[in-house]
């Protein structure tokens, strides 16, 4: 049942549009790991779950296998140009738009608020139709029409000040048509139009709901219920033009990509064919790459990785890259909403045990984070003030009038995280209550399923303490991270787990909305001071990706969303 707009502007566009990864609860799995991997030409790959839908503007279209599938069967007109390394591709998200890497897009230019896109020709989809101008402004025209469950694409268009409001909040269904927000001037050439200046755009092009369709091939599945085929791209296929084609999908089990025929990449991939199969339970995922049954697999803990890197058949691929880990303390409980919370929050802060946690629980796999975006993300400017120092976390207790932690309210003393992560975050849970108790705020710790963490993170906003390691945007800019986390929600902030609400905030973060260049880098750097200085949350580390390949396996390009492109993969 689709969402009402008004619901869908506050629920499924906090969860889905967000474009946050929420761990949920996982079944078991029959697979076999005594087998070896298979033929030169296909790579097998092991992932804790894999896509439940297809949509981009589903409801589903927060769930990183959806994204992981549109990012190789899909593609963008641009994206970001990658830089080795060590043995990794990694994504150079601080470039300006005239550095961007060409995609359908081969060029693009601007003039006043207009862009202009020169697209690629002879591209052709696994349907064997061409890549014109039509598929762009069919693409957008989708977006505006704010039809699926969870608009993504049109909030996109709207972040980058492409399109407006009223196709949410208008009573008139003109107000859902392109106007010349999207214009095709002839098959290989569109023009896009922006209201205001806005450096977000062309950034959002690069997120997956914005990558183009093949519209012709997806218009034969519309319907007059369905104009717009939402049941056949969920269910189905997301006809794009990407370098694989979905050949098989069970959302159960396995999906299967073999390489588009008709792709313009470059040649032929190495892997044609493409297994991902579904292994909840990492130990069964570790026996396989040791086995050699698997050729990658994903989300393996650090000592885990440890301890595959000491077969010889396997080998590790690190990408520095977004992922990082945040404990979060809600203006919503109290001490964390007390007159003098701010000191309260910078105790909290200096008593952290962040060289442990590095060393002992990521085993140096992680760094420190002086931020409350990833320090790759374009605008980023590094806060190093908080490191460990109980004294100077006790003197900020008693300076907050509350000496030892005497007369603290027990209110907001829980702290929550993921139990299927338990393995990684019970012990940083531990070690940050032992920490806490030494200042005299005494916590309770609550693991709870992925399933209740993500609702209760994304929607009800009722959880005063956690461990968020796997909440991140997907639009890697100071700007789009801060209103998707910081931005008070009577302000437009999207998600708000840390309630958090300052009034100078919003109205910087509105200024760099329409600003561009050094005026608008300022401005971030002075909402970064401030969110440095209130901690809604307290950042505690930057923590590196890592997959576990067989021996021999090269060519990983990693991504912003921390799931695999497959295109580039090698083997010796």
């Amino acid at each position: 049942m689709r969402l009402p707009l008004r619901k869908r502007s506050l629920a499924a566009l906090l969860m889905a549009i967000a474009a946050m990864v929420a761990v949920g609860a996982l079944a078991g799995t029959g697979f076999a790991s005594g087998s070896k991997s298979a033929a030169k030409d296909t790579l097998i790959v092991l992932e804790d779950d894999i896509a439940p839908a297809l949509d981009l503007d589903g409801a589903n279209a927060a769930h990183p296998g959806l994204q992981e599938i549109l990012l190789n069967t899909m593609s963008p007109l641009l994206n970001y140009p990658n830089k080795a390394q060590g043995a990794v591709l990694a994504p150079q998200f601080k470039v300006t738009t005239a550095q961007f890497a060409p995609q359908l897009a081969t060029s693009w230019s601007k003039s006043g608020l207009t862009w202009t896109f020169k697209l690629r020709q002879g591209v052709k989809s696994c349907a064997g139709n061409e890549f014109t101008a039509d598929d762009v402004v069919w693409t957008f025209q989708r977006a505006k029409s704010v039809s699926g469950a969870a608009p993504v694409a049109w909030f996109l268009s709207n972040v980058g000040a492409v399109m407006d409001l009223s196709p949410l909040t208008s009573k008139d269904p003109a107000a859902k048509n392109l106007k010349d927000e999207v214009v095709k001037v002839d098959d290989y050439t569109v023009k896009i139009k922006q209201m205001n200046p806005n450096e977000l755009f062309p950034r959002v092009l690069e997120i997956f709901a914005l990558f183009m369709f093949d519209s012709k091939e997806t218009k034969k599945h519309a319907t007059a219920k369905d104009p717009w085929a939402h049941v056949y791209v969920n269910t189905v296929n997301s006809p794009g033009y990407g370098p694989y084609c979905l050949t098989k999908w069970n959302k159960g089990s396995q999906t299967d990509l073999t390489a588009n025929p008709n792709g313009w990449y470059g040649g032929k991939p190495q892997f044609t064919k493409i297994i991902i199969r579904k292994v909840p339970a990492s130990s069964n995922r570790v026996a396989a790459i040791q086995s050699g049954a698997a050729d990658i697999v994903t989300n393996l803990t650090p000592q885990e990785i440890a301890n595959v890197s000491k077969n010889a058949n396997v080998s590790i691929l690190s990408y520095a890259g977004p992922k990082i880990l945040t404990l979060g303390l809600s203006f919503n409980f109290k001490p964390w909403n007390e007159a003098t919370n701010r000191l309260i929050r910078q105790a909290v802060a200096y008593a952290l045990p962040y060289d442990d946690i590095y060393k002992s629980d990521y085993l140096g796999t992680a760094k420190k984070w002086n931020g409350l975006c990833a320090s790759s993300y374009y605008g980023f400017v590094s806060r190093p003030q908080y490191v460990t120092n109980l004294a100077k976390a006790k003197a900020l207790m008693t300076q907050a009038g509350f000496p030892d932690g005497k007369g603290i309210s027990a209110e907001g003393l829980s702290m929550f995280y993921v139990a299927e992560r338990r393995t990684l975050l019970e012990p940083i849970a531990n070690r940050i209550k032992t920490a806490l108790t030494q200042i005299g705020i005494t916590i309770n710790l609550n693991p709870i399923s992925g399933t209740e963490y993500a609702d209760r993170s994304l929607t009800k906003y009722d959880l005063p303490m956690f461990l968020a390691d796997q909440d991140r945007p997907l639009g890697p800019d100071i700007g789009y991270c801060s209103l998707l986390f910081y931005v008070s929600k009577k302000n437009g902030g999207l998600n708000t787990p840390f309630a958090y609400s300052n009034e100078a905030f919003d109205a910087l973060y509105k200024k760099s909305a329409t600003s561009v260049g050094p005026a608008r880098a300022a401005t971030l750097g002075k909402m970064q001071d401030i969110l440095m200085t209130d901690l809604p949350g307290i950042p505690v580390a930057e923590v590196q990706t890592q997959l576990a390949v067989r021996k021999g396996i090269t060519g990983w390009v990693a991504t912003n969303y921390d799931i695999l492109s497959y295109l580039q993969f090698k083997s010796a």
